[in-house]
C-alpha cells in the first residue's frame, strides 16, 4: 500500500546523493579542463624555447619562461598556487604545478603538467639527411 507523501520523503533522501554526484562530475570536468590546458601550454612553451635555441645567441630559458607565463596566466576554475618551472639544457622542460580545491568537500587535488622538447638544429639535420641520401645514391646507382 502506497501512502501519500512517500515520494516526497524518497526524493528528499535521494536528492543529496544526486546533487553530490553532479557537483563531483562538474569539479572533475574543471580538473580535466585545467589539466589539458596546462599540458598543452607546457608543450607549446617547451617547443617555443627549443625553436629559439637554434638561433645564434638564442635565449632558450627566457623564451620558454615568457611563453609559459603568458599561457598559464589565464584563469582556471578552482586553481590555487599555480607555479611554473623551466629547465633548459639539451632538452627544454616546462612544468606547471597547481592545487585544485573542491569548494564543497574541501578535497584537494594536486595537478602537475609537463612538456618536454629536444633542441634540434634543422639545418644541420637536413644536411645530414641529404649527405646520407647522396651516399646511398652513389652506392646503389
Amino acid at each position: 500500500m502506497i501512502k501519500k507523501g512517500s515520494f516526497t520523503v524518497e526524493a528528499a533522501c535521494v536528492m543529496p546523493l544526486i546533487l553530490f554526484t553532479l557537483m563531483g562530475l562538474l569539479y572533475l570536468c574543471f580538473f580535466v579542463h585545467n589539466r589539458v590546458w596546462l599540458t598543452a601550454a607546457a608543450y607549446e612553451s617547451a617547443i617555443s624555447g627549443a625553436m629559439e635555441g637554434i638561433w645564434e645567441n638564442g635565449s632558450v630559458y627566457e623564451t620558454a619562461q615568457r611563453k609559459g607565463e603568458g599561457l598559464g596566466s589565464s584563469g582556471f576554475f578552482g586553481a590555487e598556487n599555480l607555479s611554473l618551472h623551466v629547465k633548459a639544457g639539451k632538452d627544454v622542460q616546462v612544468i606547471y604545478d597547481e592545487d585544485t580545491i573542491a569548494e564543497y568537500t574541501g578535497l584537494s587535488w594536486h595537478l602537475r603538467a609537463e612538456g618536454k622538447s629536444r633542441i634540434i638544429r634543422p639545418v644541420g639535420w637536413i644536411r645530414k639527411i641529404k649527405a646520407a641520401s647522396n651516399i646511398l645514391g652513389e652506392i646503389g646507382g
